[in-house]
């Protein structure tokens, strides 16, 4: 009797799947060279102008799933990687994945600076940077300064510019800033780094004595930067995400507008946190870089792709420089869509590509749930991980 109830629960089950339409548009791979993935995907990239790869933060699969989807979009004209850092930092990361040893350089860089570099001060990623660079790409980085990259921008602008006097002003302040860190680190208190006591008067002082519009454009971000984190100190949190997400585009205008001048139509795949990379209102409640690009692509009359990428269980790397262990296991299980909990079990396969778009035609009603709705509208594919591993920090 147990069985034939089982039975019946499994029957039941799938059918209702299929009455969804999740079935048929879900397929499963164990490595991202499959014939299932590179088909399914060839023909979406074919159409595209820009690609976005929105993460779960701290796992090294949204690389290699990054990775794989530039070599399949490189022969069709992309040679851009964006990412989640600022324009500066990126310059830095590229100039690293140029060198000979890009890991050794990355952690000189990471030991020098600690913590300084959002997101990338692990072993993983150097490899998709250096795939991109290899094939004559380039990096755009479009965020605001990390609250703990002063020191390493005071560092950048000492270490390059001409100018005595500014550079004079800059060697106090660089000090001040690893002093700052320091203290962060050693009271656990975010409130410590040098972005709170970065002043207007010092802030313009700095303008007035460089004339060099590199030098300008690096203090205006550590400007806004302070605005932000402002924000976000003071509860204003749609401000915060609002003038972060406004920041973004105007970053992102800045580059497209220099690509303007040497191909038609410029191509390139973003890697952000997941709520960067929704179409239409994203999590935080504004239309973000994500949106924006898609409204631009089709402007070009081009399509914009939008992947979610999250582990369902596994280990990532915690980012907070507090945490007794930089490594955190993890169960996203309950934190997905009823309809996708159900068939949880069924994923047996690294990798599962779960294909949102074709699902929109019906998901007007109840026989979606809204949680379901939210994944289906704000991207084109979920690709959830089984097993998921962490990065692995310097």
């Amino acid at each position: 009797m147990k069985y034939l109830v089982f039975l019946f629960i499994g029957t039941y089950l799938v059918s209702a799947q299929n009455d969804l339409h999740l079935d048929e548009n879900t397929y499963q791979v164990a490595t991202l060279n499959e014939t299932v993935f590179t088909s399914l995907m060839e023909k979406q990239i074919l159409e595209s102008q820009f690609i976005f790869v929105g993460e779960q933060h701290g796992i090294k699969e949204v690389g290699e799933i990054a990775n794989a989807l530039f070599d399949l979009a490189y022969p069709k004209g992309y040679t851009t990687l964006c990412i989640e850092t600022d324009a500066l930092l990126a310059q830095k990361l590229k100039q690293i994945a140029s060198s000979e040893e890009p890991l050794q350089a990355a952690e000189k860089l990471s030991n020098a600076f600690p913590f300084a570099i959002p997101f990338y001060n692990t072993k993983n990623d150097y490899t998709l940077f250096k795939n991109v660079i290899d094939k004559g790409g380039e990096l755009w980085g479009i965020d605001q300064t990390f609250m703990a990259q002063f020191r390493l921008n005071f560092d950048h602008l000492i270490q390059t510019t001409e100018n005595t006097a500014f550079k004079e002003k800059l060697i106090p302040l660089k000090q001040r800033a690893m002093a700052a860190y320091k203290e962060s680190i050693d009271t656990k208190n975010f409130d410590k780094m040098f972005w709170q006591t970065y002043d207007e008067a010092t802030h313009q002082e700095l303008l007035a004595l460089s004339d060099n519009p590199e030098e300008k454009e690096i203090l205006t971000q550590l400007w806004k930067t302070k605005e932000i984190y402002g924000y976000n100190n003071d509860k204003r949190y749609y401000l915060n995400n609002q003038v972060r997400g406004q920041l973004m585009k105007d970053n992102f205008n800045s580059y497209y507008k220099k690509a303007l001048k040497q191909v038609e139509i410029p191509k390139v795949i973003f890697k952000l946190g997941a709520t960067h990379a929704t179409r239409g209102l994203s999590m935080t409640n504004i239309y973000d870089i994500s949106n924006y690009a898609a409204e631009l692509a089709h402007f070009n009359n081009k399509k914009s792709l939008h992947f979610m990428v999250a582990g369902i269980t596994g280990n990532a790397m915690v980012g907070n420089p507090f945490a007794e262990n930089p490594i955190a296991p993890f169960d996203n299980t309950e934190q997905l869509p009823k309809e996708l909990q159900e068939l949880v079990p069924t994923f047996t396969k690294k990798y599962t590509l779960v294909h949102l778009q074709p699902l929109r035609e019906y998901a007007y009603g109840k026989k979606y749930s809204e949680a379901l709705k939210k994944f289906i509208f704000n991207f084109d594919f979920l690709v959830l991980v089984k097993d998921a591993q962490a990065l692995t920090p310097f």
